[in-house]
């Protein structure tokens, strides 16, 4: 038997419903706090430099475009703001007793490196054809290769914020985009995913779930019709990709190398180009449908080719209203394949001896699983 990732939490027989609003309630506090914390370790600096109108500036700033990417002040707190949410949402597993922070990665409860060098070739492919397609027209080869400056106008920055910024972003950004992915198609799709038992309608309301949400929290930022569909059909298909590949990889590559490309481009400020990323476009929205639905093309025949393992080997736990006994909290509860009820299936890897000839060697161990990524 296996479990598919959107129901890895049903592995631990200590499991309950009410374990999710726990992390979430922890995860609101550490949010509020950071949230704190990062507005002060910006603003007292700023204000023992330039005084009390440089912090007003700043507040004005993050109020008209926290996200503008010609600031490298601006952005940098807008990014660090959501950086933190992903050792949040690590930590709130964990301290609810879902499980531990590997369980948000995949069905292998860790992230699978191999995996995600290979997820590499399809996340530059579609990021070289993005690429082209958002630059097409801005660049001229009149007296060799450059900018189209009569089309996008000057950069309104300086080479040193320029530089800043761009550090920043590849810095950052992949952060961002994995707190994201860990929160929406991580915690929230193996939420509902394990509070309906019904398994096909438990997964379509799970992936509903986490589009239609992180769809709608884009709508604080200003974004148009076009905008909500272009980042809403981004989030259903990369729910469809970790449900088909057992984990995060993929989607947490996709997320950021799409938003460094984004920052990237908007960096010099160009004079003759609207800097809002808000204002969609059903030419965006197209372009973000069709290259998301060939990213996910192109993942599945690698995890076909390479014989991905795409659901933790073991079962779910047996529905169980009482205390949980002594012998079903077992030490290992944390590791792929169930906690060792008696009346569960064996787990697989109960089978196979480890390297120092104990039983329960690892997964990676397992007949069947070892070489793959």
């Amino acid at each position: 038997m296996s479990v598919p990732y959107h129901r890895l939490p049903r592995v631990d027989a200590r499991w309950r419903w009410w374990r999710p609003f726990v992390a979430l309630a922890f995860l609101a506090g550490w949010y509020v706090v950071s949230q704190v914390l990062i507005v002060f370790g910006f603003i007292i600096p700023i204000g023992r430099i330039g005084g009390v109108d440089a912090v007003l500036d700043f507040q004005r700033k993050l109020a008209d475009s926290a996200l503008d990417p010609t600031d490298p002040l601006v952005i940098s707190v807008s990014l660090v703001s959501l950086v933190v949410l992903l050792p949040g949402i690590l930590l709130a597993v964990k301290v609810a007793r879902i499980g531990p922070a590997g369980i948000l990665s995949s069905t292998r409860f860790r992230v699978r490196w191999r995996w995600t060098a290979w997820c590499l070739l399809p996340t530059l492919v579609i990021s070289a054809i993005m690429f082209v397609a958002q630059t097409w027209g801005t660049f001229t080869f009149d007296g060799g290769l450059g900018w189209n400056t009569a089309v996008i106008g000057q950069s309104t920055v300086t080479l040193g914020t320029l530089t800043t910024t761009i550090v920043l972003v590849v810095v950052l950004v992949p952060f961002q985009g994995a707190a994201e992915e860990y929160i929406f198609r991580g915690f929230l799709m193996q939420t509902i995913g394990s509070w309906i038992p019904v398994r096909v309608v438990g997964t379509v309301v799970a992936v509903a779930v986490s589009t239609v949400v992180f769809a709608l929290l884009h709508i604080p930022n200003g974004y148009n019709v076009w905008g909500i569909l272009d980042v809403g059909s981004f989030g259903l298909i990369a729910a469809v990709i970790v449900l088909r590949t057992g984990g995060l990889e993929a989607t947490v590559l996709q997320h950021a190398f799409n938003n460094i490309m984004i920052f990237v481009l908007q960096a010099p400020g160009w004079s003759k180009i609207d800097l809002d990323s808000s204002n969609g476009t059903i030419g965006g929205w197209l372009l973000t449908l069709v290259t998301s639905l060939a990213y996910w093309g192109m993942v599945e025949f690698l995890a076909k080719w390479r014989g991905l393992d795409r659901r933790c080997a073991g079962s779910p736990a047996p529905r169980f209203r009482g205390a949980v006994p002594a012998w079903a909290g077992g030490k290992r509860w944390f590791r792929p394949g169930g906690t060792g009820w008696a009346s569960a299936p064996a787990r697989l890897d109960d089978a196979v001896a480890s390297d120092d000839g104990a039983s329960g060697g690892a997964v990676d161990n397992v007949v069947g699983v070892a070489g793959r990524p």
